[in-house]
């Protein structure tokens, strides 16, 4: 690919948009640290008051599929709301962090060339990974939603799974974060922060100690969404990625494994 070059807000000059930032790199990483724990927190706080108004304690609520749907409602939410609030705290326009326009149809077949070329990526990956440490391919994510039995179980799981994260990252992490990085750093050191921070989350999310798989391919996901954001001046490329991501992995666990 071609060095990525330089990108505006739409309404500045190259030049112009460098001196608008959202702040130092250290303010930058800090700040969407915080704002993803945040979201955790406001997660753990809707557990106990939901808890406490129908008597049940947080292990049976995550057990809950609808409960599961709302909290990662609220957490995407909480997150794009805290962008936005610490966005137009600086006195800057939403396209400061990939929202200053429309979608276009551009954005439709760009992400799905896109899509495409991660699949063949990783799929090399994987395969490289499985020869060095075939046991990185046989560790399980816990993704909740273990007693999917209805359609409208599955109707939960694809709005909590498929839908509602990739809006919520791709402000935060390609919206916020490497914008943020992206005004006052080059693109690959922008790029190569901003996916590590990405993937290490990712790391948790195993049913015991670390899943390792899932962070390398968020690692590498973000890399490419972090290209799409520079390029097209936009998140709605990168969101749509995403989400035909996490449309895989959601037939890929609720329907493969459940034939096997």
């Amino acid at each position: 690919m071609a060095a990525p070059t330089a990108e505006s807000d739409g309404s500045k000059s190259g030049l112009e948009t460098r001196a608008v930032f959202l702040g130092s790199p250290t303010r930058v990483i800090a700040t969407a640290i915080a704002i993803f724990l945040a979201s955790q927190f406001a997660v753990l706080f809707l557990g106990y008051v939901v808890g406490g108004l129908t008597h049940r304690s947080l292990d049976k609520l995550n057990n809950q599929d609808w409960f599961l749907t709302l909290s990662i409602l609220i957490s995407e939410l909480f997150v794009i709301a805290l962008v936005v609030k610490t966005v137009r705290g600086r006195r800057l326009s939403l396209g400061a962090i990939g929202l200053g326009r429309r979608p276009v149809v551009s954005d439709i077949w760009k992400g799905i060339l896109t899509w495409g070329a991660f699949m063949a990526v990783f799929v090399v990956i994987g395969s490289l990974l499985n020869s060095l440490s075939p046991s990185l391919n046989q560790e399980k994510q816990d993704i909740g939603f273990n007693q999917i039995n209805t359609g409208l179980d599955q109707a939960f799981a694809f709005v909590a799974l498929v839908i509602f994260p990739p809006l919520g990252e791709e402000v935060l992490f390609r919206g916020y974060l490497f914008s943020g990085l992206r005004k006052v750093w080059r693109f690959w050191p922008a790029l190569l922060v901003t996916s590590l921070l990405f993937g290490a989350p990712h790391l948790l999310e195993a049913d015991h100690g670390l899943l390792w798989s899932g962070a390398i391919e968020t690692f590498v996901l973000s890399v490419f969404l972090c290209f799409l954001r520079q390029r097209t001046g936009a998140l709605y490329a990168g969101i749509l990625v995403h989400m035909l991501n996490n449309l895989l992995a959601f037939g890929i666990h609720f329907h493969i494994s459940l034939i096997k």
